[in-house]
């Protein structure tokens, strides 16, 4: 049994904003192209204009990285402080020639 006990703060950072990022640009791109199909058969009232789906297509992606790269970093921290004071999250890790074989 091995125990994560301390995870770190910049590189959990990294890696969800990153995630999320990816997923804003999963969920931005097809909302801006639905946006921008809309906004073809309406008049003007909308903000930015025609300008708008790509705002949308650049701009998702990147609220959604900030807001993971925040969350991660709070959530190792969190996550470090209740480690020191509970022992850490127990896993249990194999070596990959202790696999059963197909």
């Amino acid at each position: 049994m091995q125990v994560i006990k301390k995870i770190g703060v910049g590189s959990a950072a990294k890696i969800y904003g990153l995630t999320l990022a990816l997923i804003g640009a999963i969920i931005g791109i097809p909302y801006g192209l639905f946006m921008s199909a809309i906004i073809g058969n309406m008049d003007s009232g909308v903000p930015f204009g025609s300008a708008f789906p790509i705002i949308i297509i650049v701009a998702i992606p990147i609220v959604y990285g900030l807001l993971g790269f925040i969350m991660g970093a709070l959530f190792a921290w969190v996550y470090n402080i209740v480690a020191k004071k509970t022992g850490g999250l127990e896993i249990e890790l194999s070596e990959p020639n202790n696999l059963p074989a197909d």
